[in-house]
């Protein structure tokens, strides 16, 4: 349980300018709740990493809401603390045997994207406490020539590619991730050819010229014009070879954990985790994981075309030649305990690409899953939206 947000009652418009100028920011949602009769408006957006406690002001639209009831008899000020739940039935029951009353018998919408309920203030040393759980829209998928499409946030915000690793997809490895950037921006998570989702892919060796040009197609198909993109790992390099092929597409240009030049020890480093037999003896969840996410009928179809694309590598470079035909900004990230590729790397696609920065992480390793989200996140969209 964390404190998400201060509840201030106002009962004059003037009151939410005050606090514009005090803040020297607008309030980066102003909500109806027709259902309570308030107007909200909320400050603060959890500041640069998405975590920390927001405000929001809460004035009357009726005579009868609880708003108006509360500035009458108290006056304008502090109207309650709201703290985030995971689960807010379970917090409900935990919460009632204690002995604390609860407002309501059953959790109700409330402004900014949540569920919330309402502790009996008499039960909690006279302050109004509100628990309240996030509650995310179900993304929209599309699919395109067999590729699979996640699509959220606002319409009409900028677009956000994202691309995920090899034998990865957008639920497994960058989900976490559109969550934080999806309030900025229309973020499409693509689910690679053969991945997810996505269809099966009916080569036995796949190539990097295959999962641009499907990346391609599909994302033109949305017809929503020049993109932010983001890619991890092969994702990255699929990110580096679409701002090559259609630089018109890129707006700005953000990956890591990304390689495009490769040696055959680091090809061995990388096929070797990905055997079949090797993985179920010695990482069974990790194969597990995979029979979920790809399909028991076509997982282990998958390592096996996704081992063949890796050992073409070496063959497969993008000179520093083609690095420097890119033209966008942008940012090239990596873990320096990156088990698969060396921090060197990274420095030759920051050395190679003219518009470049490089970020690299103390202690990462490869998997994104070890990223600390809201930091991680944040860096990203700040250079995104830069």
């Amino acid at each position: 349980m964390t404190l998400e947000h201060v509840g201030i009652a106002i009962a004059d418009p003037a009151h939410a300018a005050l606090f514009e100028r005090l803040f020297a920011a607008a309030p980066y949602k102003a909500e109806v709740v027709e259902r309570e009769g308030v107007q909200t408006l909320f400050f603060g957006d959890g500041g640069e990493a998405h975590a920390a406690p927001k405000m929001e002001l809460l004035e009357a639209i009726r005579e009868d809401s609880p708003i108006a009831t509360y500035v009458s008899k108290r006056g304008p000020g502090l109207h309650h603390l709201a703290f985030e739940v995971a689960d807010l039935d379970a917090e409900m029951d935990r919460v009632a045997a204690l002995g604390i009353r609860l407002l309501a018998d059953a959790p109700k919408p409330g402004a900014d994207g949540k569920r919330i309920v309402f502790l009996h203030p008499k039960d909690t040393a006279g302050v109004l406490v509100e628990l309240v759980q996030s509650v995310r829209p179900a993304p929209e998928w599309t699919e395109v020539g067999g590729v699979a499409m996640q699509l959220s946030g606002p319409e009409g915000a900028p677009p956000l590619l994202v691309l995920h690793g090899a034998l990865g997809s957008t639920e497994m490895e960058t989900d976490r991730l559109i969550r934080v950037w999806e309030r900025d921006f229309r973020v499409v998570g693509m689910d690679l050819p053969g991945h997810g989702r996505s269809a099966p892919l009916e080569t036995p060796s796949p190539a990097w010229n295959r999962f641009v040009a499907d990346a391609i197609t599909a994302y033109e198909s949305l017809k929503l014009g020049p993109a932010a993109v983001f890619g991890f790992s092969m994702g990255g390099g699929v990110a580096l070879g679409l701002a090559l092929r259609r630089p018109d597409l890129v707006t700005r240009l953000a990956v890591h954990g990304a390689n495009v030049q490769w040696d055959r020890a680091e090809v061995e480093a990388m096929v070797g985790p990905m055997d079949v037999a090797t993985m179920q003896a010695a990482q069974p969840f990790w194969a597990r994981r995979l029979a979920e996410v790809h399909g028991a009928d076509r997982w282990q179809a998958l390592v096996a075309q996704m081992i063949a694309f890796t050992r073409g590598l070496p063959d497969a470079w993008m000179t520093d030649a083609e690095l420097a035909q890119i033209a966008v900004p942008t940012l090239v990230s990596a873990g320096d305990a990156d088990r698969f590729f060396d921090v060197r790397h990274a420095v030759g696609l920051y050395r190679a690409i003219p518009d470049a920065r490089l970020r690299v992480i103390p202690g990462l390793d490869h998997p994104i899953q070890g990223v600390e989200v809201p930091t991680f996140a944040a860096g990203i969209r700040d250079f995104l939206r830069a």
